[in-house]
């Protein structure tokens, strides 16, 4: 995810290279090289978060933030790596950012990204829905959180069982309804738009995520967006203009 606001730009996660972010980048009539990035943030180790890191810090040469649950050591002796903790905000440029653990079966984080006047999270891979994310999530304007299965799916999907059950536990992913519980806490809050990202091809579709939260959303709009479908988005606008839902063009 790419986020761009007041000549900032901050990379959230790496799990696709530099070449994609740019093929990404230019199918929504942007541009990732040569301007760059002023800092990469990682969530979490997992591949689709953190599996091409290296070569983004090697190419843009901007500061890693990286949280002490991160080990890359790797990235660590090499570059310039920031330690970043939750609920300590941190400013890159004209953004704050800040995170707020979340549960997961490796150490996470969701992300808040403010600019003077707007901001956006972003909350993914996580079990269940903590207490202080409501909160964290409606002090925002817009936010991606997952709404990653439906039971329904998982239970006759071609999973293994011991897959299926670490989707389905308390560090693993939000199913539709524990996503549509959360928008049910945003009612009367500051957002205005709540995208619904990390939805599993396998294990749900756009429109059973839709079904079951929309009905919850109150005060505010609800949009899902496809895994793998490149996307854009207007904080200050709500403009939905049209990269993957990790790779995402942000500006605000």
């Amino acid at each position: 995810m790419l986020v761009e606001a007041d000549g900032t730009r901050v990379l959230i996660d790496a799990g696709i290279g530099p070449r994609n972010a740019v093929k990404r980048m230019r199918e929504l009539g942007g541009d990732f090289y040569p301007r760059g990035v002023d800092a990469i943030v990682i969530t979490h180790h997992h591949n689709d978060h953190a599996a091409h890191l290296e070569p983004h810090a090697r190419a843009v040469r901007a500061p890693v933030y990286l949280h002490r649950g991160i080990d890359a050591p790797q990235v660590r002796s090499r570059y310039e790596v920031r330690t970043y903790e939750a609920r300590a905000p941190f400013i890159v440029g004209g953004l704050t950012v800040e995170a707020l653990v979340v549960p997961h079966d490796a150490p996470q984080v969701a992300i808040r990204v403010s600019s003077a006047t707007h901001a956006f999270a972003v909350a993914t891979d996580l079990g269940h829905v903590p207490r202080d994310l409501a909160r964290f999530v409606g002090q925002c304007d817009a936010a991606l959180v997952e709404a990653n299965y439906c039971p329904e799916l998982l239970r006759f999907s071609p999973y293994p069982p011991r897959l299926k059950a670490r989707v389905a536990g308390g560090l693993g992913h939000l199913a539709n309804e524990q996503t549509a519980e959360l928008a049910s806490k945003l009612r009367g809050s500051r957002l205005s738009r709540l995208y619904l990202g990390h939805i599993s091809r396998s294990n749900n579709t756009p429109e059973r995520a839709l079904a079951a939260v929309r009905p919850r959303c109150v005060g505010f709009d609800v949009h899902a967006i496809p895994h793998g479908v490149p996307h854009a988005f207007d904080v200050t606008r709500g403009v939905v203009a049209s990269a993957s839902y990790m790779q995402l063009g942000l500006c605000f």
